[in-house]
This record gives C-alpha cells, sequence and structure tokens, in this order.
C-alpha cells in the first residue's frame, strides 16, 4: 500500500520563508528585516522570495494572513464555548474569562513570536496603515472584536453597548502599547529595576489581565 504523498518542495520552501519572517519579524520588527537576512535564514535565495510571494510585502500580508487567521480561531473558539457554559448555567459570562480568552495569544505560549507579531500588526496598522493592514484588520479582526464586545456586554449589560465598543478598543491599545516597547531596557524596566518582576510572563499576564477587567467593569462616568 503507497504511502503518504510528501509534501512538494515548493510548499516546503513557501513554509520555510513564512516560519523565517515569522521569527524575525518578530525579533527584530516588521520594517526590521533585510531581505538578505531573511533569505539566509531561510535557506532560499532572493528569488525565491518573488517565486512564492511576488515580493516582501506580499509575503508580510501571506504571514499575517495566516497568523491572524489561525490565532484569531483560537480566540473565538474559546469565546464560544465560555459563553457556551454560560448559557448553559444559566449565568452572565465572566469577564474575567473572556479578557483571558483574549489576551492569550499575547501573554501565553507563542507570545514571543506569534503574540509579538501580532501586536506590531496592529501598532502598525494604527500608525501608518496601509491597504495590506486595513485588508487583514477587516479580514481578521474585525468579525473578531465584534464577538468579543457583545460577550463583554452580555457579561456586564449594564454597560451600553456604544461604550463597550469604546472599551474593546481601549483594552486592544492597553494589550498592544505595553508588549511593543521594544526598548532595551524597556520603560517598565527603567522605571521600576527588579521590583516588578518583569521576567515572569505569569506574573505579567496576571496584571495585565486585572488592569483590562477593571477597565471593563467599573460604571459609566455620567
Amino acid at each position: 500500500m503507497p504511502g503518504p504523498t510528501p509534501p512538494s518542495s515548493d510548499r516546503l520552501t513557501r513554509q520555510k520563508i513564512l516560519d523565517s519572517a515569522l521569527a524575525l519579524y518578530a525579533e527584530k520588527g516588521i520594517d526590521g528585516v533585510p531581505v538578505r537576512t531573511l533569505t539566509s535564514h531561510a535557506g532560499v535565495n532572493v528569488a525565491a522570495i518573488h517565486y512564492h510571494f511576488g515580493g516582501t510585502e506580499a509575503l508580510a500580508e501571506a504571514l499575517f494572513d495566516e497568523l491572524s487567521a489561525r490565532v484569531n480561531k483560537r480566540r473565538t473558539l474559546a469565546l464560544k464555548e465560555i459563553t457556551a457554559a454560560a448559557g448553559k448555567g444559566g449565568t452572565r459570562p465572566e469577564v474575567t474569562a473572556i479578557v483571558r480568552a483574549f489576551v492569550a495569544p499575547y501573554v501565553g505560549e507563542g507570545a514571543a513570536t506569534e503574540g509579538q507579531l501580532l501586536a506590531q500588526l496592529i501598532l502598525k496598522h494604527r500608525l501608518s496603515p496601509s491597504p495590506m493592514t486595513e485588508r487583514v484588520i477587516k479580514k481578521h479582526f474585525d468579525p473578531m472584536a465584534k464577538q468579543f464586545v457583545v460577550a463583554l456586554h452580555d457579561a456586564v449589560p449594564e454597560i451600553p453597548l456604544s461604550l463597550m465598543y469604546l472599551r474593546y478598543m481601549l483594552m486592544v491599545s492597553t494589550v498592544v502599547l505595553f508588549l511593543t516597547d521594544r526598548g532595551r531596557p524597556n520603560r517598565l524596566h527603567r522605571l521600576s529595576g527588579t521590583k516588578t518582576g518583569t521576567t515572569d510572563t505569569q506574573y505579567i499576564a496576571n496584571a495585565l489581565v486585572d488592569f483590562v477587567v477593571g477597565g471593563i467593569r467599573v460604571s459609566a462616568s455620567s
């Protein structure tokens, strides 16, 4: 009986380029990786970038498209489990659980690469939006955002839905700005020295969730 068909050389080369782009962009920034560095890391020549993607801009879009789809699928599935469990129990969904599902890509497994790169994409879109970032955000982030806003409103119905959209945006800004501080050392470390345990990822995750949950729940000012 014949075995499974091995992946083609083209598919393997394309994936090697995407994997290298993910690692290098996360480490050095989206705009901080020369083409030669990328091809050397991937073990390919410059022509391979153009053959598989048409150029570095298209490579970035392919990477963000694939990464955003994968990560946001995990987030929305986690959100559905939270809301389904609440509906089955006849209770409101828990704000803390919703926020943890949202921030998981940024502080959990894969945060140093996937989470860092997603945060950079969102910041890039805020600071210098391009047709590429616009397409990725509209396709993968806007539908996910609306689901999270509805769930947060169900959890805290006394907050008007229009205000919950604003608080969602403030949550995104908090997460993204904190994670994209690329100073060496970053500002938190400079201000606090070693007092905040900045290398303890669980400590940071808990502090981030607590801060965001407080902002989501607080009564609206008149």
